[in-house]
């Protein structure tokens, strides 16, 4: 069973045919929902699928898309999920690439992708050089399509979270609850949401303690470490700004395994807002940095990069947004 023998039973051309197998069809060729409806009937009465091969010969796509991460902690595994629902909804597979932070396996991953296996490139997170790096294989004569998702890069289209203003909201909000000894833990004071709450609560009158190693700290080892270093302050903070969701669970764990009551002696306010926030006890205050959204966004606009279409925007930002549970006071104005 070929294209030629449904298009010929059906009453359309083979191009129509395989626009609608290929989840194409009334993008450039317009196809009718009565014979949409035919083409996929007779095509799984028939048992015919297109092999992917041959669909890469005539349309010169893999219609895959190649997704960098570090390690599948819940943050990069709820991404990577929500990017893989977008890009099937639109007809493409996705293949992800682990880099574990090595800036070797990066490159080495970057330089198997350009040999054509996928239509581009998707970045969910940053190792040493990655900048240098990503910019060398967008260039000749790589020539990647590459879209980021993390902090901007110049000359890369990037979806992401407003991560200066994700800092400003939960300074402003430990502020509001009384909080007045604050303090940064994990990450990498390069970050966006670093400098956010930094600025803000100096804007504020509160100077601001960062807990904070090079490179990167930002798992639950690190937040552990990070915890038992709190509890030997004189002076305990009393509003944490946690890098992440692991980095705060471990702080509530440490802190609650100590005696600390959250929020009445330490309020703690992370970012991203995964599932994680869930299994903390109590409940962790975070910052939703609306995975769904930007993953929906970021297929769209690479497909638009694909097809050569107008990008309005080079650095598109989404809003973040505070979600309380129970690791805060509730500010009462």
């Amino acid at each position: 069973m070929t294209l030629r023998d449904i298009a010929k039973q059906v009453g359309v051309s083979k191009t129509v045919v395989s626009a609608v197998l290929n989840k194409k069809d009334n993008q450039k060729i317009f196809v009718s929902e009565e014979k949409k409806k035919k083409i996929l009937e007779l095509s799984k009465k028939l048992g015919f699928f297109p092999r992917k091969s041959a669909r890469e010969l005539i349309t010169g796509r893999t219609n895959t898309i190649g997704v960098i991460a570090q390690l599948l902690t819940p943050y990069f595994s709820s991404l990577v999920e929500q990017l893989q629902k977008a890009s099937f909804s639109k007809g493409y597979d996705i293949i992800l690439y682990l880099t574990e932070g090595i800036p070797e396996k990066e490159e080495q991953f970057l330089e198997t992708m350009a040999d054509g296996r996928v239509d581009a490139v998707i970045i969910t997170g940053f190792t040493e050089g990655s900048e240098v790096r990503y910019k060398k294989f967008s260039m000749p004569p790589y020539n990647l399509k590459i879209l980021n998702m993390t902090q901007p890069i110049d000359g890369l289209v990037s979806v992401h979270f407003d991560e200066v203003k994700a800092g400003r909201i939960a300074a402003e909000y430990l502020i509001k609850t009384g909080c007045k000894k604050l303090c940064i833990v994990g990450g990498d004071l390069n970050f966006g949401r670093c400098q956010g709450f930094i600025k803000r609560a100096n804007e504020l009158g509160f100077k601001v303690e960062t807990i904070v190693e090079k490179p990167f700290s930002g798992y639950y080892d690190d937040g552990l470490k990070f915890a038992k270093k709190i509890l030997r302050m004189k002076n305990l903070p009393d509003g944490i700004f946690a890098f992440n969701d692991l980095v705060g669970s471990a702080l509530i764990s440490e802190f609650v395994e100590n005696g600390i009551k959250i929020p009445e002696e330490i309020s703690v306010i992370s970012c991203d807002n995964t599932d994680v926030c869930l299994y903390t006890n109590p409940l962790m205050t975070s910052i939703d940095t609306r995975l769904r959204q930007r993953a929906k966004i970021a297929i769209d606009t690479l497909l638009k990069i694909l097809e050569n279409k107008k990008i309005e925007k080079s650095v598109i930002l989404i809003e973040p947004e505070l979600v309380l549970r129970k690791t805060t006071k509730h500010f009462r104005g």
